[in-house]
């Protein structure tokens, strides 16, 4: 006898690949999700071992770290205790410098040429892993030329100290609004340290360190002069809106859609609030390190007003418990 196998018809296989379809589509986000919160405790992580390495900084010096040392002007007089260079020159670097050894990269901060800043052009290209967020798109934007420059040439962070109130602009004229030079009233500051005696709003109450995403299509793209939010993240160039950031500015804030519709003032404003900005690829928020060296995620729906008091280290405020 001949047995005759009956094969699949064409709407049963359909149906086969319909269901598998569906069990993709449901399994997706879920990868996704975990994938999201790998990274977010990963980033955690790391901010974590940034407040580390500022403690382990303050044990060495009694003090936190610059936010960054830098002579411009009088506005920001040279710290007395400073080294000066073997000709009186005064040194230039930020905080990311100054914590390398508490990183494990001693190697990369013996590198650096504290005199001559020239000469550290090989430096600006030299990632570190470390300073890197995983839901962050650095790689994407090294790939992207700032202008009149090339791709890669300067390296970026995720990660910057809190300056308080506002980290720009630097100096007063610059948009007619207020000024950093009318707060330095965070953690950081230019050519000025603080101790944990100094926080007096409590170091459980006060912001150190926090991220900022550099996804923002209206600005690199409609901002009047040829510029990225990348422009404003270079790791080891040293300037307010490379280091740290200011907390009167809703966290993951972005330029509007109607952003060139809006008179030059406005624009103006916009653009400053924009640089000031933490921010994250995370889903909601962004993570922070407190001055106590614990992290929290907070929420891009905070009040503005709880976010500015936490901004600050001696400001007197009440912070919610719920924060």
């Amino acid at each position: 006898m001949t047995r005759h196998r009956r094969g699949f018809t064409l709407i049963e296989l359909l149906v086969v690949i319909a269901i598998i379809a569906i069990l993709i589509g449901l399994l997706l986000p879920a990868v996704q999700k975990v994938r999201e919160a790998a990274a977010r405790m990963s980033c955690s992580n790391k901010l974590k071992q940034l407040g580390l390495a500022a403690h382990n900084y303050h044990s060495a010096y009694e003090k936190f770290p610059y936010g960054m040392y830098r002579v411009q002007n009088p506005e920001y007089p040279a710290d007395s205790t400073a080294a000066l260079g073997p000709s009186g020159q005064n040194p230039r670097h930020n905080l990311v410098w100054q914590l390398l050894p508490y990183l494990e990269q001693d190697a990369i901060h013996k590198r650096w040429n504290l005199y001559d800043f020239s000469a550290n052009a090989p430096y600006m290209n030299q990632r570190l892993v470390a300073m890197e967020c995983p839901s962050q798109p650095i790689g994407e934007h090294l790939n992207q030329p700032p202008p009149g420059g090339t791709p890669g040439q300067y390296s970026l962070t995720s990660y910057y100290g809190c300056a308080g109130t506002r980290s720009y602009p630097r100096r007063p004229g610059e948009s007619g609004g207020p000024t950093m030079l009318q707060y330095r009233d965070g953690v950081f500051d230019q050519n000025r340290r603080y101790n944990v005696v100094g926080i007096t709003d409590g170091t459980s109450n006060t912001l150190m360190f926090g991220e900022r995403h550099y996804f923002d299509p209206v600005f690199d793209t409609q901002t009047l002069s040829p510029d990225r939010i990348a422009d404003w993240g270079w790791m080891w160039f040293g300037a307010q809106g490379d280091v740290f950031l200011g907390c009167n500015v809703k966290i993951n804030f972005k330029l509007p859609a109607d952003f060139m519709s809006r008179s030059g003032t406005e624009q103006q404003i916009l653009y400053e609030d924009r640089i000031n900005a933490f921010g994250s690829g995370h889903t909601g928020g962004a993570n922070f390190t407190l001055a106590d060296g614990s992290v929290r995620f907070i929420r891009d729906s905070i009040s503005p007003q709880t976010l500015l008091f936490l901004g600050t280290r001696a400001s007197g405020e009440v912070i919610p418990n719920d924060f």
